[in-house]
């Protein structure tokens, strides 16, 4: 029994032997030139989902209504959370220029009618009815404007 196992560690032995030998035989590897590290960065990508701006007309923009008035108006009421929206303000400017100014803002007035010293101009854009209201206050104008849907 003992010439078996003498037998069997020397088959394993030489085995081993053959494995270390075949190992270490190889061919000396050549030494390459080391090149510089190359640096991969990842790149980020970002996506935006631009959202489509509901534009309904001059003063509505995304269910916001945006009442233009001139750049020195003094404001004394606003109420533009929904329709109809008013914006009530004093100004210097002249009749002329508040007039230049809103047909710049609503384009050309449909109408125009002066009552007891105010001036009144309508404006049609889309579903909405601007109404603009001048009139003398002291050394001031008054400015009334008035945002109404047609439906």
């Amino acid at each position: 029994m003992k010439v078996k196992q003498a037998v069997k560690h020397f088959t394993l032995l030489t085995m081993t032997l053959v494995a270390v030998s075949a190992c270490s035989s190889t061919p000396d590897i050549e030494e390459q030139p080391t090149q510089a590290a190359v640096v991969v960065e990842p790149i980020i990508e970002e996506f935006f989902i631009e959202e489509q701006e509901d534009v309904i007309s001059a003063v509505i923009n995304n269910g916001v209504i945006a009442i233009p008035v001139l750049a020195d108006a003094q404001i004394f009421a606003e109420f533009s959370d929904a329709l109809p929206a008013v914006m009530n303000y004093f100004t210097n400017a002249s009749e002329a220029q508040v007039i230049e100014f809103y047909q710049q803002a609503f384009g050309a007035s449909y109408s125009q009618e002066r009552k007891r010293d105010r001036l009144t101009l309508k404006y049609q854009e889309g579903e909405e009815t601007m109404r603009v209201v001048i009139s003398q206050q002291n050394k001031k104008r008054q400015v009334d404007v008035i945002i109404e849907s047609k439906m």
